[in-house]
């Protein structure tokens, strides 16, 4: 199997959603980024750990080498992959087989179908096969609820392990974004079902043959290599730029629903733009399209902390003047080392303390609050609660047709 695939798992999400998409980056150079490059730095650093059961948290600070890739380790990234590693670890039972990275070909589905799957778990007494899907990103919740794109990672696994599996759990850890669900969730499919998957991923994958497959623009666009050049994405910044959405005047609440429908395959389109220049300019053909690379604000730095630090402290100078002062961590990565029961049991102990002294009225010690910073506007089908006050309720409402 050659390293990547026009049809493969990892970018399921956007081609059988673009049938098009497949055919546009034809040609296209792949670039990257650094979100991209640190996922996958997440990806090697949580395989090593699960191989090795390696605490992800001793490689903060250091810088390693995995799966060909150096890169330095910091408290973030720890932190993710922890959530990852631990979860899968407290689940294992004795009987559980592992496979960690499992690569798989479905080419007998449809030539160029294949991947690898993060974490793949085989329960025999049960019947169970867990596939797993690490997702690093924060910036784009992922449901897992009838996902394709894990209905490839878990027909790849069943196909290539070749076990009587009754049912599949397909399973998502994405410890960095917020989703109501929380950061691992799951979804059971019977083995059977999933095995008649194999029609929907051969009929996706015949769909991007086509030669007038169409070009659909949504959130996937954002991946897309071809996203600078679509005529789709284009065509929709174009039909957006027609719209005007001013306070205190009517609008048509469609055409509202749409706009908002648009902004990250828009978003997507001009990140995408600006990368596609940007190379361009780097290969000295910026001056075609008026356009120059200049260089950006200089940031200074200290050539050695350490010897500043000593030059400092040899004339006197108070440590509160030279260093930050430190800073607690905060409630999730003290939990990771203290574990969940840790502040509830805390609060408690305090607590009856406090009332030894000041009486049974006294009101509880809480030593962590949550509180949210605001509000957010998302589709109807999220799964939060709605807000149903406006925080602003002085301003009158825009009046509508």
């Amino acid at each position: 199997m050659s390293a990547h695939s026009r049809i493969g798992a990892s970018s399921m999400y956007r081609w059988s959603a673009c049938p098009g998409s497949v055919r546009l980056s034809q040609g296209v150079a792949k670039t990257t980024s650094a979100y991209a490059e640190e996922g996958s730095d997440a990806h090697a650093l949580a395989a090593e750990c699960l191989a090795k059961r390696t605490d992800p948290r001793k490689y903060v600070g250091l810088e390693v080498s995995l799966d060909g890739r150096t890169f330095k380790v910091d408290r973030e990234m720890a932190d993710a992959v922890d959530t990852y590693v631990r979860h899968i670890w407290a689940d294992f039972e004795a009987e559980d087989q592992d496979f960690i990275e499992q690569r798989f070909d479905l080419s007998a589905v449809h030539p160029g179908c294949f991947g690898t799957a993060d974490h793949v778990r085989w329960r025999a007494s049960k019947g169970l096969l867990i596939v797993r899907d690490y997702k690093h990103g924060a910036g784009v919740p992922v449901n897992v609820v009838e996902n394709s794109q894990l209905k490839y990672y878990a027909l790849g696994a069943l196909l290539a392990l070749n076990l009587p599996a009754k049912t599949v759990r397909m399973e998502i850890c994405q410890p960095r974004c917020e989703h109501a669900d929380g950061p691992i969730r799951h979804y059971d499919i019977d083995a059977i079902d999933l095995l008649d998957f194999k029609t929907d991923l051969k009929a996706f994958a015949v769909a991007t043959e086509a030669p007038d497959a169409p070009l659909v623009p949504g959130n996937h666009c954002r991946f897309c290599p071809a996203a600078a050049l679509c005529p789709g994405l284009k065509d929709r910044a174009q039909q957006m730029a027609k719209l005007e959405f001013t306070k205190g005047q009517p609008y048509d609440p469609a055409e509202l629903q749409k706009a908002l429908e648009s902004r990250e395959p828009l978003k997507a389109w001009i990140k995408a733009l600006d990368e596609f220049a940007y190379a361009e300019a780097e290969a000295g053909r910026g001056a075609s399209f008026g356009h120059k690379l200049v260089a950006k604000r200089a940031i200074r730095s200290y050539a050695s902390e350490g010897d500043v630090i000593e030059a400092l402290q040899a004339r006197a100078i108070p440590d509160d003047t030279i260093f930050e002062p430190r800073s607690l961590r905060s409630p999730a990565q003290l939990e990771k080392d203290l574990g969940k029961t840790f502040f509830p049991k805390l609060e408690a102990e305090l607590t009856e303390k406090r009332r030894e002294l000041l009486g049974d009225d006294a009101p509880p010690v809480r030593l962590i609050i949550s509180e949210s910073s605001g509000s957010t506007l998302v589709p109807l089908d999220d799964k939060r609660p709605a807000i149903t006050k406006s925080a602003k309720e002085d301003f009158a409402a825009i009046p509508q047709p």
